[in-house]
């Protein structure tokens, strides 16, 4: 077993865990459709949730790349914030929508439920991106001014527009632009499996 195979260990079961918590969420909410009024906006942040966290497989699969083409060892200044950047992550996927079992405190709107727990998931969320620009350029030697930094920025002002704006069409309009500009990130600017444009190359 490699140094890297080892460590994406503990980095693998939180993001998964993440994934599992939400999918296990909607199953839930799924089976007790007829007590809960379910809305698409809360199932719009749950889906960027795991795409994001599916997208960090592969940016830490380019970091171990790189560590192997400069010999580089993982050590805790590498190691502590991919762990800690997983970890925001997982937070969350175990926030954005209520994971009650039937009948034990199960919200009756879920739309309702996202306004007072939900998008608390929002926060950290805001926070892995925010963070990722100077993280980018510590571990990846990402340029200050690269679209993928400025991306990260774009997201995050409109996680701020969805948690702070108390007008529902507003929030409506973020969260679907999150989405669409999120799955273009991820097809064209951000890590994917085969496509490795670092200027470490």
């Amino acid at each position: 077993m490699t140094e890297f195979e080892l460590l994406s260990v503990p980095i693998g079961l939180v993001l998964g865990l993440g994934i599992t918590k939400i999918l296990a969420s909607i199953s839930n909410l799924i089976r007790d459709r007829k007590q809960i009024k379910l809305h698409w906006m809360p199932f719009i942040w749950a889906v960027s949730l795991i795409l994001f966290a599916l997208v960090f497989f592969f940016h830490i699969w380019d970091l171990n790349l790189r560590f192997n083409k400069d010999s580089q060892t993982w050590t805790w200044k590498y190691y502590g914030p991919v762990m800690l950047h997983a970890i925001m992550m997982y937070l969350g996927c175990s926030l954005i929508l209520p994971n009650q079992r039937s009948g034990t405190n199960t919200p009756t709107n879920l739309l309702t439920d996202f306004d007072e727990n939900g998008r608390l998931a929002l926060v950290p969320l805001a926070i892995t991106l925010i963070v990722s620009w100077p993280l980018n350029m510590y571990l990846y030697d990402t340029p200050f001014f690269s679209a993928a930094n400025y991306l990260n920025v774009v997201l995050a002002a409109l996680i701020l527009v969805a948690f702070l704006s108390h007008w529902r069409s507003l929030q409506y309009i973020a969260t679907t632009l999150f989405l669409l500009i999120q799955i273009y990130g991820m097809i064209f600017l951000w890590a994917r499996p085969g496509h490795f444009q670092y200027t470490w190359e």
